[in-house]
Formats: structure tokens, sequence, C-alpha cells
């Protein structure tokens, strides 16, 4: 069933009102939806090609030209890296926080891996996952390493506990579990010292495969 409606043409012929990037963008993206009811394509549409010219008009208030957006968002991204999110979202409550889930448990993700490679235990000898029960879960991601075992998630039992580990023998659990603040998940270094602490130093042994 296909419909069409004039709220898009209404937009792209009066766009006095679409004058902030939020503004012009909804119009632009709804327009987008529109077109899809009508059975339309978007890239020949004149309501949606008027409402990208306003949209590139309400960008270039900015007063930046390219090369200057790309070195600011150049910047940006920088500053993101150094600072991430994990951090940030670790303590708070994300179960219906899709966005918010996936960033943390990928940025989890990518700092056990920078710490096995920290630790010396090498990329074949550690298995990487997040595990996500139910939609309403707010997930773990876990590091298995023959020695060592390494649970993130976002929130512990108790503020500032959101890293769990143990030791293992031959993949299996053999020692009592130790917590350790998130922070420590990307400081290599001290969450070494704090594993000799505990749990003793690691050998090298690699997780069995399955056959």
């Amino acid at each position: 069933m296909f419909y069409d409606t004039h709220h898009r043409h209404n937009d792209a012929l009066n766009p006095e009102a679409l004058t902030t990037i939020p503004a012009a963008l909804q119009a632009l993206n709804a327009a987008i939806e529109d077109c899809g009811h009508a059975g339309k394509s978007p890239e020949r549409d004149a309501a949606v090609l008027l409402l990208i010219h306003n949209l590139m008009e309400v960008a270039r208030k900015s007063g930046l030209n390219q090369a200057e957006l790309r070195v600011r968002c150049a910047l940006d991204r920088h500053d993101v890296i150094e600072r991430p999110a994990l951090l940030a979202i670790a303590g708070h409550r994300i179960v219906e926080n899709i966005a918010a889930k996936r960033t943390f448990h990928a940025q989890a993700r990518s700092a056990l891996h920078h710490l096995s490679q920290a630790l010396g235990l090498g990329d074949d000898a550690c298995r990487i996952a997040t595990t996500m029960i139910a939609d309403r879960d707010e997930g773990m991601t876990t590091l298995s390493h023959g020695d060592l075992g390494i649970r993130v998630v976002p929130r512990g039992f108790l503020p500032h506990r959101e890293i769990s580990f143990w030791r293992c023998s031959n993949g299996r659990v053999t020692g009592q579990s130790y917590d350790a603040p998130l922070a420590e998940l990307l400081d290599a270094p001290t969450f070494s010292r704090r594993l000799k602490a505990t749990i003793g130093g690691l050998p090298t042994t690699a997780l069995p495969r399955a056959a």
C-alpha cells in the first residue's frame, strides 16, 4: 500500500523554521520516510532535494570551511579515543539503552585485547566475547585464558567493582574471584600488579582448543 502526503512539500517550500541542524535534519528524515510511504525515490523527489539544500545552508552558517571542519573532527576523534566512553557508562543502569550497551561492550572487548597483549598472553591464547542473555540484560564481556579469567560488567554489586578475575588451570576455575575498578582495565601496569598480589604470576598456557 502506497500513500502520499504534502507535509514534506510544506517544509521544503517554507523552510523558515528549519534554521538549526536538528530541525533541518528532522524534516529531511521525515521527508525521506514519506517518500517510502509513497513509493517514490527520495533521490529524485523535489521536496527532499530542497530540504537537502536547506540543510547545507544551515551548516554553512558555522562559518567554517571543509578543511577547518576536518581538522576539528580529527581533534574531536582523538579526544574521544583518549577518554573511553566505558568509564562514563560504568555504574549507570543501561538495561534499556541499547547504544550504551553496544558501546560499553565494544570498548570492553578492545580494552581486554590490549590488556592481554600488555600481559603477554598472546592473541591465540585468549578468547574474548560478550554475552547478553536477554534484551533487558546489561551483559558481560569476558576474557578466557588457560590460566586466567576476567569478567567486565557495566555495574558491579558494589561501586568500582566492575572487573572480576580469577585463577584458572587449563581453562577451569581453580581459585577465588577478586574484584577491581574498571579504570584498571585501561591501566595494564596497575592491573598487572594487582594480579601478582592476588593470584600470582601468569605462565603462558593457551586455552585448549575445541576439536
